[in-house]
């Protein structure tokens, strides 16, 4: 069973909840919930320029980004094969961009930002954030969610938000 949700973060208002069996139709799921927001923000008269998406891995993928192309939005990137391409693998081997160490549980990120890419043939341009920390030398706890290769633990991130406005942690910590 696959569940979207839509909080308004700063009430913590839920605004809508769609559900459906087995891996469920996510991308109708998305267009509802866009179809909700912006109900939503039309309402209550909020600008759509200061509305931004946080969707989880599931969304992240180009076709996904694509249909989001009006709105602002962080995701966690699911398609690890874009490590791969030339233009993410130039900027890995140059020094990360920024260090972001988490409170809770105490990892730090090296973060490399991939700015004005293109997913797909069609799709709109998008930042790729790649996060990387040394993957754990024990085998007692798998990491849910990166991907791991050569002893380095990789995450992604997409975002449409302005590097001029928003940095490489910025936009990682508004995700986490």
């Amino acid at each position: 069973r696959t569940r979207t949700t839509i909080l308004q973060m700063h009430t913590h208002q839920w605004i809508a909840s769609f559900g459906n069996s087995g891996n469920g139709q996510y991308r109708e799921e998305l267009r509802r919930a866009k179809a909700a927001i912006q109900a939503y923000i039309q309402a209550h008269r909020f600008p759509a320029e200061r509305t931004l998406f946080r969707l989880d891995g599931q969304y992240g993928t180009g076709a996904v980004v694509s249909d989001l192309a009006d709105f602002s939005f962080v995701t966690r990137g699911k398609d690890y094969g874009m490590l791969d391409r030339a233009d993410v693998q130039a900027r890995l081997h140059l020094p990360a961009d920024q260090h972001l160490a988490s409170a809770e549980s105490g990892l730090s990120r090296a973060l490399y930002d991939c700015p004005d890419l293109c997913l797909s043939p069609k799709g709109p341009l998008v930042r790729i954030i790649v996060a990387t920390h040394p993957a754990p030398t024990t085998k007692k706890k798998k990491r849910k969610v990166g991907f791991r290769r050569s002893g380095v633990v990789y995450e992604l991130f997409l975002t449409n938000l302005p590097q001029s406005a928003f940095t490489a942690s910025d936009v990682v910590s508004l995700y986490l």
